[in-house]
């Protein structure tokens, strides 16, 4: 018998806090008061989709929260390509609240890892809120589809639903005995919001979980028509499809030049949307774009997974030094009805006789859940009435299924206000609201005696789940549910007797070209933004790839135990130090580009910074009009007009190039002079490497950025792409 909870009073205070705010507003405020208008900012719905919230209308959320980066093993010995090595284990996130408390699965929307900044965003408003918060990645995701997909084909929303629920099922296996849960919830945005319906509606039978809320933020009404409306966008390019390379160009230049080298990124899609403004212009295109971006990754992904032949020629095994950039040019014109009408739709009627292509269609929708939808008092929904995923009368529908529970805002495009304070406190009052014992229709909390959200399961006297006793082998699978086998690729219309007898003696397989051939398909003698000087790109991947693997066992574990042990503030001490002794390095470069203007603020920069604060402890100079300047040799080099020549990865350094590789032993020299000699560390041995081992400890520790944490097949390519652009841009400026 499982032990009884403990009802946690300050958690529950802080869930309750934006229902009693909302009933201030409601119930307490003056009768005659006039409604306050909507006050989000982006009335045009393309460019609340592109900007989001201004920074000052946000919610107020914790900054930083102690969240856990955990992988898990979903198939034990699943074979897993060589080329994506680093998907073997499904990555998530976990923020563990000290006391008991809900835990709440979020999933985002179309290509999203669960590190996506609007998922980073919900989990720390959901922890501040009091939840545990697990946040997961799209099933559309790169990780997901080698970890964790059961077919390798995604896309099809009941079989996204029952590879998310095999994956919490084993994290909750695997956090059960140490965080404490009282309940379970559910939210997802965009496509995960159709994900989130659909795994609520698979729970309501399986009943691993018996979510208490579970909330539809911005979802397309049916995958299909949505996708369609994505892949139209990519037409308003200025000058029609014909012109992507240049504006992919344009995009991402525009983008490198407010990139900070190291910075997180995330290379599946919604990373070129960063510093928009509201008057630019092409912001269709600009969604159109990154969902380009989006497919690439996801049709790669699934072709070389399930050797599909697609893009990838079939039976060819590709390796970890093989150039991908061929492959990304190509994958870079594959629209959704590409991927649907040549991978999805002939994949699921060969496990589906007799159904058809529209049938399929129409099973990617909520209406084919709708039933469920109608009835169940624990299902909400968030929207916007100029959502650009929504069809004509999607939003008059979706009003009449979900009635009193569907919260509808008049704009914000498609999920650009999720972060908006007047969203995110209806958000969170959802959550704090009451679960009436009576199931049937109407607004949650109004009707019959009510209990609390997730405390308790949903019928009163009930065991809890058993998600939270252990007991978490699923029930036998309706005949509807038993799961599609392993992708089959489509066979090759001929192959040629001579090759047909090799392979059945035993010869390797053979190699049929893919479908979509980039000789064919690629324009000769246009030139490609993804294109770099790179002659020793096999040497460069495989440095990539020793830099990752370094990282991961080494350096990472050496930060994160840095990070435990070292205070916040006394880690914020250390790197202000370090960081102002490098304004030596960057006076000096300044003065060699004769740059007058930026020598004397990087001056009287390190002046300020190292008497007001202390030797760069704190940084006065920024709150004084004095801002970090980073200069190097190799920009040096670069001013004085030296190409960059070839691109080269260093070992453990990174991204770099003949010029730039250059300017690094110049900055070294330098350094061992203005440092190391005069404080006598070039004789100190022991002291000079206290130093460069702490220095080099904080630069890991002030680097967000982590290696395939994109899950993108192409991260070496748009990381080398994004390196050169951002330096030709440094240069420059």
């Amino acid at each position: 018998m499982a032990a009884p909870r403990k009802t946690d009073l300050s958690g529950l205070l802080l869930r309750a806090l934006p229902a009693l705010v909302l009933c201030w507003h409601v119930l307490i405020a003056p009768a005659g008061a006039a409604e306050e208008p909507y006050g989000y900012p982006y009335a045009n719905p393309y460019v609340a989709t592109v900007l989001g919230t201004p920074e000052k209308l946000r919610a107020e959320v914790p900054s930083r929260i102690d969240v856990r980066e955990r992988e898990a093993t979903v198939y034990e010995d699943r074979p897993i390509p060589a080329i994506l090595w680093y998907s073997r284990k499904l990555r998530y996130s976990i923020a563990i609240q000290d006391h008991p408390a809900p835990l709440i699965f979020l999933i985002p929307g179309m290509g999203a890892g669960y590190n996506d900044p609007k998922n980073q965003f919900l989990q720390r408003a959901f922890f501040q809120a009091g939840f545990h918060v697990v946040a997961l990645s799209s099933p559309t995701h790169p990780n997901f589809i080698p970890a964790a997909s059961g077919s390798g084909i995604p896309g099809n929303l009941r079989e996204d639903a029952r590879d998310l629920y095999r994956v919490m099922e084993l994290i909750c296996r695997d956090i059960r005995d140490d965080v404490a849960i009282t309940g379970f919830d559910l939210a997802g945005y965009s496509l995960g919001a159709d994900h989130a319906a659909f795994l609520a509606e698979l729970d309501e039978r399986r009943g691993l979980f018996r979510f208490g809320r579970a909330l539809l933020i911005n979802p397309p009404v049916s995958l299909h028509p949505a996708m369609r409306a994505l892949d139209g966008m990519i037409k308003k390019i200025p000058g029609g499809e014909e012109k992507f390379e240049e504006f992919f160009d344009e995009a991402f230049k525009a983008f490198s030049a407010m990139y900070k080298l190291n910075e997180p990124v995330d290379f599946t899609g919604s990373f070129l949307f960063r510093g928009r403004k509201p008057d630019d212009k092409n912001l269709a295109a600009l969604i159109g774009l990154s969902f380009r971006l989006s497919m690439a990754n996801l049709v790669f992904t699934s072709d070389v997974f399930t050797n599909a032949g697609y893009i990838k020629p079939k039976n060819l095994e590709l390796s970890t030094t093989d150039s991908l950039t061929e492959y990304f040019k190509v994958a870079d014109l594959v629209s959704f009805a590409d991927y649907f009408h040549d991978i999805f739709v002939p994949y699921f009627l060969e496990q589906t006789p007799g159904l058809t292509e529209q049938e399929l269609i129409d099973q990617l929708s909520l209406k084919s859940i709708e039933p469920f939808l109608r009835r169940s008092t624990t299902i909400f929904l968030a929207h916007n009435t100029d959502d650009l995923l929504l069809a004509p009368g999607d939003i008059d529908y979706l009003r009449g299924v979900f009635g009193s529970r569907a919260t509808i805002y008049p704009h914000g495009g498609h999920c650009g206000n999720i972060e908006y304070g007047t969203n995110m406190a209806h958000t969170l009052a959802i959550f704090a609201e009451e679960v009436p014992k009576d199931k049937g229709a109407g607004k949650a909390g109004t009707e019959g005696e009510a209990i609390p959200a997730s405390a308790v399961p949903a019928q009163p006297g009930s065991p809890p789940p058993p998600a939270l006793t252990g007991e978490l082998a699923p029930p036998v699978a309706h005949p509807e549910e038993t799961r599609p086998a392993p992708f089959t690729a489509p066979r090759p219309a001929a192959v040629p007797a001579g090759a047909a007898k090799a392979v059945a003696a035993g010869a390797p397989p053979v190699i049929i070209a893919p479908r979509r051939q980039a000789k064919k398909l690629l324009k000769p003698g246009l030139s490609y933004v993804i294109d770099v000087y790179d002659p020793i790109e096999p040497v460069n991947r495989a440095l990539y790839r020793f830099n990752a693997t370094f990282d991961e066992y080494l350096f990472l574990p050496v930060t994160r135990a840095y990070e435990f042990v070292t205070p916040v503030f006394l880690q914020d001490r250390i790197s202000g130090i370090f960081s102002n002794i490098s304004e030596v390095r960057n006076l000096a470069n300044a003065m060699l580009q004769l740059r007058a203007k930026t020598s004397s603020k990087t001056f009287t920069r390190f002046l300020i910074n190292t008497t007001i604060g202390l030797g760069g402890m704190w940084d006065p100079a920024t709150r004084l009009g004095f801002p970090k300047h980073v200069e190097d040799f190799g920009q040096t080099l670069g001013w004085y007009g030296v190409n960059p020549g070839p691109y080269i990865v260093l070992p453990i350094f990174g991204p770099s190039s003949l010029r730039d590789t250059t300017g690094l032993a110049g900055d070294a020299t330098a350094h061992y002079f203005y440092l190391n000699v005069p404080t006598d560390m070039d004789r100190n041995l022991e002291w000079g490497a206290a130093y460069t081992g702490t220095d080099a400890v904080d630069t890991r520790h002030n680097i967000p950025f982590r290696y395939y944490q994109t899950g993108s097949p192409f991260e070496y390519d748009l990381v080398r792409l994004l390196y050169t652009k951002k330096r030709e841009l440094d240069i420059e400026q």
